[in-house]
């Protein structure tokens, strides 16, 4: 249990990290450079002018005398202009002040992660053995992902896109078509989402549809967009789709949605001998697989699924936004002697 604990604490100092990152991304993002060289530039060019209005006034005084409400307008918009430059640049030392906090967490991190493979009475703990992707069911917390990700696990956590992170149970798992079903609800931390935005298409998708993915083959998550080129998966497998889309390891179990937002499918695996081949159990495997989960395990209330899509009339980047809340990074621990 204290291995375990450690596990946890380790990952949410993790996800602490990723959401630093985020604050500090906007930071970086609300600073405009081009508009401080302009200021700045523009505070020169007011500066220069204000010391020939000075000079003016010396030899003319008597005719320019009238002038004197310009020159004042010109110093005190110089001033405005001095004290907008100032608080960007104020802005700049806050950024670096960030940029070398966030080095500290990383460091500290690092540290973390050594003191935790050290650590157990003649266990050693290998964090993230596996790595995969997945996706809720519901707002609730069911989620799908592929069995030969958590099959055999210690542990299994999930992460968000914010860097949060929950313990999940398995609930069941269906070998022949490669899903397994968690819950996340059993994590206090946890709170309900609103109801999915896509919904799933149990009806077989044409050869040439555009379809696309949210996966994480790296610790961010990453889109991919492609075709159906086959309406069969490896070898003639009817339960899959083979699909033009490049993925990695850590995609498994990532949804394959096509341009309306339906679920249409689950990411399996990749062609090793041909790039860019991947393959997709189909939704109506899903569905069946989750008619199959005994009651019991679902503590007496059935799982029914989202059949309102909302991300139909939505453009591409819009789905992706609303979709990356609910696409997860799957992280398995495994303890061995």
């Amino acid at each position: 249990m204290n291995e375990e604990k450690d596990i946890e604490n380790a990952l949410h100092a993790y996800g602490e990290r990723i959401r630093f990152k985020q604050r500090l991304a906007k930071i970086q993002a609300g600073i405009d450079m081009n508009a401080i060289r302009q200021e700045a530039d523009a505070y020169q060019s007011e500066t220069e002018q204000s010391g020939k209005v000075r000079a003016l006034w010396q030899t003319y005084r008597t005719t320019l005398a009238v002038a004197a409400s310009a020159a004042i307008i010109t110093t005190f918009g110089s001033i405005f202009l001095y004290r907008s430059y100032q608080q960007s640049h104020q802005q700049e030392q806050q950024y670096s002040q960030l940029s070398k906090e966030i080095q500290a967490v990383k460091s500290s991190q690092r540290k973390m992660q050594n003191d935790l493979n050290g650590r157990g009475r003649g266990l050693s703990i290998n964090p993230a053995q596996v790595s995969g992707s997945g996706f809720l069911l519901t707002g609730d917390g069911y989620f799908v992902t592929n069995n030969h990700i958590v099959r055999d696990a210690d542990s299994v956590y999930v992460q968000s896109t914010k860097g949060e992170v929950y313990k999940a149970r398995v609930v069941y798992a269906d070998q022949t078509h490669d899903l397994a079903f968690l819950q996340l609800c059993d994590d206090s931390a946890f709170r309900t989402l609103p109801p999915v935005p896509y919904s799933f298409e149990a009806q077989p998708s044409d050869l040439g549809e555009r379809v696309y993915t949210l996966g994480y083959p790296r610790e961010e998550i990453v889109y991919g967009e492609g075709y159906l080129s086959s309406g069969t998966g490896y070898r003639g497998d009817s339960t899959a789709y083979q699909v033009a889309i490049g993925v990695n390891p850590g995609n498994s179990g990532g949804p394959l949605l096509d341009e309306k937002g339906n679920v249409i499918g689950i990411i399996s695996g990749k062609q090793t001998t041909s790039e860019g081949v991947s393959f997709a159990v189909k939704t109506n495997y899903l569905l069946e697989a989750l008619n199959n989960i005994p009651a019991d395990s679902l503590k007496g209330q059935p799982l029914r699924l989202n059949r309102k899509n909302t991300l139909a009339n939505l453009s591409r980047k819009k789905q992706i936004k609303r979709m990356q809340d609910y696409v997860y990074q799957v992280k398995v621990f495994k303890h061995k002697e």
